[in-house]
């Protein structure tokens, strides 16, 4: 079974609550949150604000960190952070 994934962005947190949120009522019991860079406190407020507020029997089932090799235009490599966390009910 494949996850489903919300990648988490600049955009305001309750967009990806709300994202994750209409995913667990089409019947998912797993969710992945993924954010790079400056969103990691973004994807982190959407896991809380969701815990918080709708689904209290939320579990955080895997956190894995690490960075990503991502090429500038000058062709030279950059590390980006990333966070991905699987959250299920």
């Amino acid at each position: 079974m494949a996850r489903s994934l919300v990648i988490v962005g600049k955009k305001d947190a309750m967009r990806y609550v709300t994202a994750c949120i209409t995913l667990f009522n089409r019947g998912e019991r797993e969710v992945t949150l993924r954010a790079r860079g400056r969103n990691i406190e973004n994807c982190i407020r959407t896991i809380m604000l969701l815990r918080k507020s709708f689904y209290s029997n939320l579990r955080i089932k895997e956190i894995t960190i690490g960075s990503d090799r991502v090429l500038r235009e000058d062709g030279r490599p950059r590390y980006v952070s990333f966070l991905e966390a699987v959250i299920t009910l």
